[in-house]
């Protein structure tokens, strides 16, 4: 990536420099390193500014559910795809997230599919489009992947938990919500839906509010505002 080759070619030069100033390696090495290590850290924080502005202007296109053009504006992100490493695969999974609420399933899930790991939401919707294929093995993997990087978030432990309990595994389910509860300590929702499981009765994903109906699983009892997918964690456009 371009952001990359700039911090290392930044690097060279001070400790090439340094050396024909005859200062030793020991100290020219350290400083080199800073300097490409601030220019790439520089380089990228520009891209991700610039990625949130198109991501912003995106979101607006969204609430008027302005479908296209939000997904045209956010594939003017892709420009940045040769500068920063997870940028396309961020990109990706913001337009698969999109189409997949938009049930356009063949067109959701190469993009979900491609999206990078952090998106830890489209990673959850394709693991869910598995499922429905009866791809169970396929969509437990594609789960277990997404917990690596969600591994902090509730939601995703009892998304999981819901679609163990739809392929008859509630013992495996349980599981999954009491490796949550060992990250998530104290999480009410994940201790109230492990005791319901545990009881034999059926999960309470409405605990999760919007965040839970977006996966188009249940419909809510009452119209929900368009759940916020148009926003990227500034976590998920590191490179």
């Amino acid at each position: 990536m371009i952001n990359l080759l700039l911090g290392l070619g930044a690097a060279l030069a001070v400790i090439l420099l340094s050396t024909l100033l005859s200062i030793k390696l020991w100290i020219s090495v350290p400083i080199g390193i800073l300097a490409g290590a601030g220019l790439f850290i520089w380089q990228g924080r520009k891209v991700q500014q610039e990625l949130e502005k198109i991501f912003t202007r995106a979101g607006d296109q969204l609430k008027k559910q302005q479908f296209e053009k939000a997904i045209e504006i956010m594939k003017e992100g892709y420009r940045f795809s040769s500068k920063q490493f997870l940028v396309k695969g961020s990109i990706d999974g913001q337009i698969g997230v999109v189409q997949y609420l938009r049930k356009k399933n063949e067109e959701a899930e190469p993009l979900l599919a491609s999206a990078s790991m952090q998106h830890y939401i489209a990673k959850a919707m394709l693991g869910i489009l598995q499922w429905k294929r009866g791809e169970k093995k396929k969509a437990k993997e594609t789960f277990a992947l997404a917990l690596k990087t969600g591994k902090k978030e509730s939601l995703l432990y009892a998304v999981f938990a819901y679609v163990l309990v739809e392929m008859g595994e509630r013992d495996k389910a349980i599981e999954i919500l009491n490796q949550g509860l060992g990250v998530c300590k104290g999480d009410e929702r994940l201790i109230t839906n492990r005791n319901l499981l545990q009881n034999g009765k059926a999960l309470k994903m409405k605990v999760y509010g919007e965040q839970w109906y977006q996966f188009m699983l249940e419909r809510p009892m009452i119209r929900q505002e368009a759940p916020a997918f148009a926003r990227v964690s500034r976590r998920a456009l590191r490179g």
